[in-house]
């Protein structure tokens, strides 16, 4: 079936790009590299989800660091700096909130990747600026509480 797509259609080696149209070998004449024929559909890109994956998992360190560091604070401070408890709290929440999209993203990968395309997409970038914003309050919140 290979030799019968190729024989009739261009198609580049997916490893050095040169064109297969009318190979009868199942390797790429030029790089050796071996081909095979396959389905695959344009939403099994997987860019948009790892953006989705990214969007939560970058902060969760920073959170996760930070919000411990600020609980240690909080409990040998008796709670006494409300900036300090506000943006433990945040931060704690943050956590939470990004590994339970963790967990959904990676549970539903399977639901994500039969959304189109486009849709992938925009979900993903909202959730990037999604996640940037709320970070960009909890700064400006514990600025605000600490004034």
């Amino acid at each position: 079936m290979l030799r019968a797509f190729l024989a009739e259609h261009d198609a580049p080696c997916p490893i050095c790009g040169y064109n297969l149209r009318g190979v009868m070998l199942d390797i790429c004449p030029e790089c050796e590299c071996p081909i095979e024929l396959g389905v695959s559909s344009s939403s099994s890109s997987l860019g948009a989800w790892l953006l989705a994956l990214l969007s939560f998992a970058m902060p969760l360190s920073f959170d996760l660091l930070i919000g411990t560091m600020m609980t240690i604070g909080v409990i040998m401070s008796a709670g006494e700096n409300p900036e300090g408890v506000f943006l433990m709290v945040s931060l704690v929440a943050l956590t939470m909130v990004s590994v339970g999209m963790l967990w959904v993203l990676v549970a539903r990968k399977r639901d994500w990747l039969r959304m189109a395309r486009r849709k992938q997409w925009k979900l993903a970038w909202g959730f990037f600026v999604g996640v940037f914003v709320v970070h960009l309050l909890v700064g400006v919140g514990t600025f605000l509480i600490a004034r």
